[in-house]
């Protein structure tokens, strides 16, 4: 039986998304200008960085072209400029051309794979000599006696679903750190669990989300793929009380097509993988779609709150960067840049306050610096286009509108909802007419989970925990119809009757780690924790 290792270093950082892996890079640049060697760790769950990875995704540069001024010079990844925008409304059968919102046209912007960017962006940083651990999940942090946090505890391997350790059993490891940097993205479940403890959400509104979900499809036609074509559509197939909308991106003989819906939405049929199907059967998207095969999948939430959902970035020990926090700009629906600059602004501060030896072990400079800089100001300028939706789709239409023309400077601040609120009976809604899978446009939930490469050892504890099992069927099923078995984008949770008593079942084995469960269960009754180091989904198209 092996024995439980400790590791040191003076910098950790939990995630290798894009915010992670620019709080790495740049920790190391400040290394090598200020001849100093701060010791710097970055911990990922995936099998490799960019595993885990899943964006639209269109990449302002801004950001980038600070850390790496360079890069363009250098073998990435980051190829199609956007050359066209479009916006349509789409009907049932037709679609209607739309100006293009300010805000959402991406002159200078690039058409990517954001797994494949976070890949390269790795390999950049174990040049500069970063510690990169992937397939590692952080289970829990490390507090010292004073309640700071230290480190973070890595997951076991080799665990039984009885609990028993097997033949191949390992401890986890404990990585201590001066300074913990947390960049999980969206619902992450160490940031949520320091959240809770340090109570940074005293000043903040509820963080709001959304889901995206993703196909990506090769194409060999050439009268319908159009390199660098950029275009986001309103309306159908989502209803005009549900928020979000679709997008379809053309780069490199490829042509991603997606949708993203809030979920905040009020109808527990909604299946955001059916939608997603049904997309496509829309003229308009399946004639782009001729001649090409689905080689990709992929679902993830997403923050929406923006600027008001924002908590506390700093705690005792350590700091919440990227996602993690919140920084999506849901008006020109990009995050990726402010999620970098936000790690960079982060290893700024770290460098300064180690390099000094400070006693404190809460950087606050860092809440002082995020507080004055673009990302808080670009994110306050729209802070009201997303809660406007709240009324439906046209109130939040001309809402949008206002708050463009007046670049925000509106003197209030609209309120956030909590999203698995927003759930109403089944009894007041329809299940969606889901069209037959044909495998070659329309795939079932199995065919989809299949293109994600997920994987899951079956012999370990559920990493899907129900919290009250006794409510799984007088209130999820028997009040909202059993909502998780529509909106998971994966078919995890299924109801079968076991011996003439229909029950929940757990498909964990499909889970594609979007978090949506987390968020969207009417009881919080469903929590998420990361399971076996290495497993879940094995994005690289996406």
């Amino acid at each position: 039986m092996q024995q439980k290792q400790n590791l040191n270093f003076d910098v950790l950082i939990i995630g290798g998304g894009p915010a992670g892996l620019a709080c790495a890079i740049k920790l190391a640049k400040l290394n090598e200008e200020n001849k100093t060697n701060l010791s710097i760790c970055l911990l990922e769950k995936g099998a490799q960085i960019g595993a885990h990875i899943l964006s639209g995704c269109i990449l302002n540069p801004l950001a980038l072209d600070k850390l790496i001024p360079d890069w363009k010079t250098q073998k990435s990844p980051i190829i199609t400029e956007v050359k066209k925008d479009k916006f349509y409304w789409f009907s049932q059968k037709k679609h209607y051309t739309l100006p293009v919102p300010p805000q959402m046209r991406n002159h200078g912007n690039f058409i990517v794979s954001l797994s494949k960017v976070c890949a390269w962006l790795s390999e950049y940083a174990q040049s500069l000599n970063i510690n990169i651990f992937s397939g590692y999940a952080a289970k829990k942090c490390i507090f010292d006696k004073n309640g700071n946090c230290i480190g973070v505890e890595t997951g076991e391997f080799g665990r039984k679903k009885d609990l028993s350790k097997s033949n191949q059993y390992q401890p986890g490891i404990d990585i201590y750190a001066k300074q913990v940097v947390l960049a999980e993205g969206a619902k992450g479940s160490l940031t949520e669990s320091i959240i809770n403890t340090f109570n940074l959400r005293k000043y903040a509104q509820p963080q709001s989300y959304a889901i995206g979900i993703k196909e990506v499809w090769q194409t060999s036609d050439q009268k319908n793929y159009i390199d660098g074509l950029c275009i986001h559509s309103m309306g159908y197939p989502l209803d005009n009380e549900t928020y979000g909308g679709g997008f379809i991106y053309h780069y490199e003989k490829k042509i991603a097509v997606g949708l993203v819906i809030g979920l905040d939405f009020k109808n527990p049929y909604l299946d955001s993988h059916a939608y997603l199907q049904i997309l496509k059967t829309h003229p308009f998207v399946s004639q782009m779609l001729t001649n090409s095969k689905c080689i990709a999948y992929g679902a993830r939430a997403l923050n929406e709150g923006g600027y008001q959902a924002i908590p506390q970035l700093t705690f005792p020990g350590g700091l919440i960067i990227g996602c993690a926090a919140g920084f999506l700009n849901i008006a020109q629906l990009k995050g990726t840049h402010n999620a970098m600059e936000s790690g960079m602004i982060a290893a700024q501060c770290i460098h300064s306050h180690l390099h000094q030896e400070k006693k404190s072990l809460e950087i606050k400079q860092y809440q002082k610096d995020m507080e004055t800089s673009r990302i808080t100001r670009e994110l306050k300028s729209v802070r009201n286009i997303r809660p406007g939706f709240y009324k439906g789709r046209v109130t939040g239409l001309f809402n949008a509108a206002f708050e463009t023309l007046t670049m925000g400077l509106a003197p209030w601040t609209l309120e956030l909802r909590e999203d698995y609120k927003n759930l109403k009976p089944k009894k007041e809604y329809k299940k969606t007419k889901v069209p037959k899978a044909d495998g070659t446009l329309v795939f079932s939930k199995t065919d989809s989970v299949r293109l994600t490469g997920t994987n899951h050892t079956e012999d370990q504890p559920c990493h899907l925990v129900i919290k009250d099992p006794s409510i799984t069927m007088t209130k999820n099923y028997n009040i909202y119809g059993g909502p998780e078995q529509y909106y998971c984008p994966a078919g995890v949770y299924e109801y079968i009757k076991v011996n003439g008593e229909l029950k929940l079942q757990i498909n964990a084995q499909n889970c594609i780690h979007c978090k949506t469960c987390s968020i969207k269960d009417p009881n919080e009754n469903i929590e998420w924790i990361p399971p076996q180091g290495g497993e879940g989904p094995i994005y690289s198209e996406t």
